[in-house]
């Protein structure tokens, strides 16, 4: 089984290496901030001037105690990749051609809309989405747009974007170093980097943007992390993540059949491999759509 894994773990890098032809120095990072400490700031005020908690800044520059003196840097992490989204909902239907007339209407009144599948205890509802917005004051107007075009079911939903521990498309390598912690080795093949924690296979594969140091694309193995805030188990995922897009029955190994969650959202795609006992995760795989 070990042996298999490791067979699959070279598979699924192979799947991973993209487009992009030089991994570079990975000393390049997205749009994380580097400040330096002068007298009389504290961790307090500097989290309510960069609007971050004040138990961020400790674990990303992994401070013991609210201490800091004067000279020291601090790094401003950004999460604007990771802030909540707010989902227009202008109805949810159990088949997909009364969803597909309703877009149909919704084009006619210029709203523009999609629709958006999702697996509710294994029946599959379509869902017409008519907008994701980082301000909650826009998604209210677009709702109330709705419901005065006679939506009258229309909705409002809070989404986070897609993540693996936090980490999603366009984090930068050092967040995800600090959320997983530092690994015991890295392998660079190309663009793709590969984290070694324990055992012999890699727990985290990532491919790095050469031009701002953002994450393109993610995949992490639970079975080789020491970390244990990886959802590892089927019933986990589906606490950590809700319903899923999609849910797919495919081939894995020695003639088995393994089961893929996945979900979809604001142009990312998380593809979550269940093992061929039902429950243990074999890996999770972020990445935008095309």
């Amino acid at each position: 089984m070990k042996k298999f894994k490791r067979f699959m773990q070279v598979v699924l890098c192979t799947v991973l290496i993209g487009s992009v032809s030089y991994f570079g120095s990975g000393t390049a990072f997205a749009a994380d901030q580097y400040i330096t400490i002068k007298k009389g700031d504290t961790l307090y005020s500097i989290s309510k001037k960069y609007n971050i908690s004040v138990e961020d800044l400790k674990e990303y520059n992994q401070l013991k105690s609210n201490k800091i003196i004067s000279g020291q840097t601090l790094i401003i992490p950004d999460f604007e990749q990771t802030k909540p989204l707010y989902v227009a909902v202008a109805g949810s239907f159990s088949k997909n051609s009364n969803a597909d007339k309703r877009v149909a209407f919704l084009k006619k009144k210029e709203i523009e809309a999609i629709v958006i599948k999702k697996v509710i205890n294994g029946k599959t509802y379509y869902r017409v989405q008519a907008g994701a917005f980082s301000s909650k004051s826009k998604a209210e107007k677009m709702i109330k747009k709705l419901k005065n075009n006679g939506i009258k079911d229309a909705f409002l939903l809070t989404e986070k974007p897609l993540h693996i521990n936090g980490i999603t498309v366009g984090s930068s390598y050092n967040q995800l170093v600090q959320k997983f912690g530092q690994p015991l080795k890295t392998e660079n093949d190309k663009n793709t980097r590969s984290l070694y924690y324990e055992h012999d296979g890699a727990g985290v594969r990532v491919i790095i943007n050469t031009g701002n140091g953002s994450i393109e694309q993610l995949q992490v193995f639970p079975e080789f992390l020491k970390t244990t805030s990886i959802p590892n188990e089927k019933d986990k995922i589906l606490h950590a993540y809700g319903n899923p897009n999609e849910v797919n029955i495919v081939s894995c190994y020695e003639s088995a059949t393994c089961e893929q969650i996945i979900y979809r959202f604001n142009k990312n795609q998380l593809i979550v491999q269940i093992d061929r006992d039902g429950k243990t995760v074999q890996y999770l795989d972020l990445r935008k759509t095309k």
